[in-house]
């Protein structure tokens, strides 16, 4: 991250680039597909961690400082990787808009990730679909069922892979399906409380709130607690179920957010380099910009000040995009919607400007957010939308508005 004032927030330029410069790769595919066919699934079932020929290499075990082995589950059971390449397959199209990968490699890859959850769901006789035996984003729980994040990531998955196709490319029935297991899926939100159950019987464990025992967080939960107490407790390791605010706001109840963020945030150990910068968007898009704040702190110097511990094992690449996010989608509510692109700004206080260089569709656009008002520059048409405002077209000539 270039250096930065206090006061002054600027941040790199977006990356979406032309269709030249980068797009999702799809020659991992045929290795997914012969995973999802070793595995006795349809479609693609993409590497947790993959070699260059798409080949999944994760380790099964390992041995502790005992010499006893323990089992690694992340490979075979961390399988929300499928829907998150069909996500970067769909935040790439919505950003660039390139035709020719939307009709070429980013459909097949998308409907080949819809055909795996096909294979994956489990259905009930009521019509539900479950999914499980997985692991979440959190990790400190293994072969949990119907994790939220991974069952509504499917369900996205699902949706966008019919919306991306018509029944010139895939027989309608298949198609069909896709938006009837979708619907069937269950994400554990409780509309009472407004908080999606992070998997089934996560409510029923021990309610252990780790900031009260760590107030300093980053923090490993299973060295502080032990691996046996972090599996029985209401421990998370990262952001989990936030990851569904922040990735597809559209799938999750109107206004949960707040709730969840409430819930979950001082039951998260961050011990994930990724977690801080979650958070701070999610706090930014919530209002507590002083929490935003302080999550953007510590995201921003991970590395710089070792935080986690681990900067000599390598620089936490994943954390930096991470600090992308959050300013972006965070403190500068910008999202790609279809033809239009949003803004709903949440300066800080203190905070002089924010600016964002942002490639959108074929445009680059400059914008620039002070305390009351937002600048706007494009070197083409664009169509925005800020603050929930009627779109204006951005050009050349610019445009500004204040800030309610």
């Amino acid at each position: 991250m270039p250096h930065a004032r206090a006061s002054t927030i600027t941040t790199w330029r977006a990356p979406w680039r032309s269709s030249r410069q980068w797009r999702p790769r799809p020659g991992r595919l045929p290795a997914a597909q012969e995973a999802a066919r070793a595995a006795g699934r349809a479609g693609a079932r993409f590497a947790w961690e993959s070699a260059a020929t798409g080949v999944d290499v994760t380790p099964h075990a390992v041995r502790d400082g005992g010499g006893d082995e323990i089992a690694i589950y992340t490979g075979q059971r961390e399988e929300h990787i499928v829907a998150d390449v069909a996500w970067a397959v769909g935040c790439y199209l919505d950003w660039t808009g390139d035709q020719a990968f939307r009709d070429g490699p980013g459909k097949r890859l998308l409907v080949e990730t819809a055909r795996y959850w096909t294979s994956r769901v489990e259905r009930d006789a009521d019509g539900s679909g479950h999914i499980r035996g997985v692991i979440g984003p959190d990790e400190y729980h293994e072969l949990v069922d119907d994790n939220a994040y991974t069952n509504v990531m499917a369900r996205w998955n699902l949706r966008r892979a019919h919306t991306e196709t018509n029944d010139a490319d895939i027989d309608h029935t298949e198609r069909a399906s896709w938006l009837e297991l979708a619907d069937g899926l269950v994400d554990g939100y409780e509309p009472e409380t407004g908080v999606y159950e992070q998997f089934a019987g996560f409510f029923d464990l021990e309610p252990l709130m780790i900031a009260d025992l760590a107030p300093r967080r980053p923090i490993n939960a299973e060295v502080l607690l032990s691996r046996e107490r972090v599996q029985r407790a209401q421990v998370v390791k990262q952001a989990d179920v936030l990851m569904l605010h922040h990735l597809v706001p559209g799938e999750v109840a109107a206004g949960s957010l707040e709730a969840n963020l409430a819930f979950y945030e001082p039951r998260t150990a961050h011990a994930s380099s990724l977690s801080l910068g979650v958070h701070a968007a999610s706090f930014a898009r919530a209002g507590r910009l002083p929490e935003a704040l302080a999550a953007l702190a510590l995201a921003a110097r991970v590395d710089l000040d070792d935080v986690s511990g681990s900067t000599a094992d390598g620089v936490h690449i994943a954390a930096m995009g991470s600090v992308w996010q959050a300013l972006a989608y965070g403190f500068a509510g910008a999202r790609p919607r279809v033809e239009l692109l949003e803004l709903d700004p949440r300066l800080p206080g203190g905070w002089d400007l924010l600016e964002l260089r942002l490639r959108f569709q074929a445009a680059r656009l400059r914008v620039r957010v002070t305390a009351n008002a937002i600048e706007l520059t494009s070197d083409q048409p664009a169509r925005v939308s800020i603050a929930g405002a009627e779109p204006v077209t951005v050009g050349p000539d610019g445009y500004s508005c204040e800030l309610l």
